[in-house]
């Protein structure tokens, strides 16, 4: 029998996406760091549940308190990208809000609601920052 001593290194930090639908349309964000859309989230801190962590990042990023979390949609090990030398798995919900006002910070220069048949157009153009972002959309779009 082996006894672990101390903690055990993490290979990976768990980053958490938010995938809003209202009247099927999904919220989708710039990043002014690269060309092209985005979901709102970020990573899970220490001690922070899924639920609390996308809560903080809502109304960090949107000003949104207000929403239903929904069903886990799609999750991926981004391979190649690092945090601080760790990589990180994202994992994508599906969330639903009905939203009067959204109140962008400074992560994200812009937003826009898009319908399912805009989703191909902005796949062909590449618009999206990773392959979990256009799954997680075409899931929650079906």
């Amino acid at each position: 029998m082996s006894k672990i001593i101390g903690p055990i290194p993490q290979n990976f930090y768990i980053g958490i996406k938010a995938v809003i639908v209202n009247k099927d349309k999904a919220l989708v964000v710039a990043d002014p760091r690269f060309k092209g859309y985005d979901l709102p989230g970020g990573k899970i801190d220490e001690g922070e549940s899924i639920e609390q962590a996308l809560r903080r990042e809502l109304k960090e990023e949107l000003g949104l308190e207000k929403f239903k979390m929904g069903e886990l949609l799609f999750a991926i090990e981004k391979y190649g990208y690092k945090v601080e030398g760790i990589s990180i798995m994202l994992i994508f919900y599906k969330v639903e809000a009905t939203i009067n006002k959204i109140t962008l910070n400074d992560e994200h220069s812009e937003y826009r609601w898009i319908e399912k048949e805009e989703l191909a157009d902005l796949i062909s153009q590449n618009k999206f920052r990773n392959d979990g972002v256009k799954t997680a959309l075409e899931k929650a779009l079906k």
